[in-house]
């Protein structure tokens, strides 16, 4: 409790004085922009579409009860993804991790955005369920690079003199793309409006 005490007054010492303006002054703007970056192509990347994941597998083909199956097993290879992530993080640096991570997606929802564009999609079983369990191999690489390593990267990376601010800024900006996203995938999603089925995730990579 004694540390807890004094780490908290160290804390306020440092960050006595500061503003959000000094976030975006010329010896810390790099830090911030970074900070909001990395934070931001959380959403960007497509990891809103797991609150979606079982009408998005049923709208790839899938009868309902396997979509149900499918979204499980998407959420539970997250979470592994996400365990294993803790090996990565000891043993290579957060840049490499989540570039290659982040590289790893674009390819994959490249894959997936193809092969929904394939004529007769509809009526091959086969390949509805191989752009599926891409959808799988999609969220493990997100839970092992890109959404562990983005909030390590986010702490690391913002001046300790401005860090809670920087943290709060990336964190409202974060939240600015998050609602634009929330508005637009139920759009682009359902067969009455854009109806973009899987071809959705070419549009993340054109975003």
């Amino acid at each position: 409790m004694a540390m807890m005490i004094e780490t908290d007054r160290l804390e306020q010492e440092l960050e006595a004085g500061t503003t959000y303006f000094d976030c975006f002054q010329r010896i810390n703007r790099r830090r911030t922009e970074i900070a909001m970056g990395v934070y931001s192509i959380q959403v960007i990347s497509g990891i809103y579409l797991v609150g979606y994941a079982t009408y998005f597998f049923t709208l790839a083909g899938l009868p309902t009860d396997k979509a149900f199956d499918m979204s499980i097993g998407f959420l539970a290879l997250g979470f592994v993804g996400t365990l294993c992530s803790w090996v990565l993080l000891e043993n290579f640096g957060r840049r490499i991790i989540y570039n290659t991570g982040l590289a790893a997606l674009v390819v994959l929802l490249l894959v997936i955005g193809i092969l929904d564009c394939v004529p007769g999609y509809t009526e091959n079983a086969p390949l509805i369920w191989a752009q599926s369990s891409l959808m799988l191999v999609w969220n493990f690489c997100y839970g092992l690079s890109v959404g562990p390593v983005c909030f390590v990267i986010l702490c690391e990376v913002s001046a300790t003199k401005v860090r809670s601010k920087t943290i709060a800024v990336a964190t409202a900006t974060q939240a600015l793309v998050g609602i634009v996203m929330t508005i637009a995938i139920p759009y682009l999603i359902n067969p009455d409006q854009a109806n973009v089925r899987l071809r959705f995730a070419s549009i993340y990579l054109e975003s």
